[in-house]
């Protein structure tokens, strides 16, 4: 890996924990105003108050949010490359129809980004999945030539896969495979639901692994649980939304989920701490 790729990547992770809490704030690119961020600048400033390790945004929050980068509190953060169309009606979601390369990787060095993402969605057409496959070889040759981490979002989300094969383990595991074969930095992947099969995408993967967290879920505590075995599975970190902004609580979910990922503390212990019951 070059100096400079390396130096981005540490970015991302914590210097002392090797882990990372990143919070996304790319839904408005596809979701429209979502719920919990309306505002979207303004959570950006939030999230460096609560000193997150990095955050997931569109070009277009970049440019408007510009005066909140560059500054002394340094926000690391990953360009969303592609647009994914999730319905013909915008904020009215179906499931992923079809997604596109939309960013280049030269736009992302120029400002300063520290990895750029891509979607990576099984259960669309064919035709549609070969674009797909197509385009990320077109950015992993183009990371290369700017060293750029490229982080790979492997997800059964097509409208043409059956709802189990979502959170067949076995199906999840062999998604992250393919996009560690394709060229991925780091992983943002689906839980498999148990340790054993998720240690199975850490031991083997050879890059760092980061769970997504999904649409908003109706317990809080099974979050902060899930989060906590992914990384005794041997995971590097979680990549939560919804499940953190679209919480009045946010700042204390933050909170307990840095101490679950850096300092190995137990759920119901930061759950008591942080009153999130």
């Amino acid at each position: 890996m070059s100096n400079l790729k390396e130096k981005r990547m540490q970015n991302l992770f914590n210097a002392e924990s090797g882990k990372s809490l990143i919070t996304p704030i790319d839904h408005g690119f596809y979701m429209g105003a979502i719920k919990g961020l309306e505002d979207p600048v303004g959570m950006i400033e939030k999230l460096i108050e609560y000193k997150v390790d990095g955050t997931l945004m569109s070009f277009g929050l970049n440019k408007i949010a510009s005066k909140y980068f560059g500054t002394q509190d340094y926000l690391p953060k990953i360009m969303t490359a592609d647009y994914v169309l999730f319905g013909e009606v915008p904020g009215e979601p179906k499931g992923v129809l079809a997604n596109t390369y939309y960013s280049s990787v030269e736009l992302a060095a120029k400002y300063n980004f520290d990895a750029i993402k891509v979607l990576f969605s099984w259960g669309t057409n064919v035709e549609q999945q070969m674009d797909v496959i197509k385009y990320i070889g077109a950015l992993v040759e183009e990371c290369e030539s700017y060293e750029m981490p490229l982080m790979i979002e492997p997800v059964q989300m097509g409208t043409n896969l059956p709802k189990e094969k979502g959170k067949d383990p076995k199906v999840i595991v062999d998604a992250c495979r393919i996009a560690v074969e394709l060229g991925a930095d780091i992983l943002k992947a689906p839980y498999t639901g148990d340790k054993e099969s998720f240690s199975q995408i850490t031991k083997y993967s050879h890059v760092p692994v980061i769970i997504l967290g999904g649409p908003k879920a109706k317990n809080l505590k099974d979050v902060l649980i899930t989060a906590k075995d992914s990384l005794d599975a041997g995971g590097k970190g979680t990549c939560f939304g919804r499940n953190v902004w679209g919480d009045p609580n946010a700042k204390n979910i933050i909170a307990a989920l840095k101490e679950i990922t850096h300092q190995n503390a137990e759920v119901d212990e930061v759950w008591k701490k942080y009153n999130l019951g």
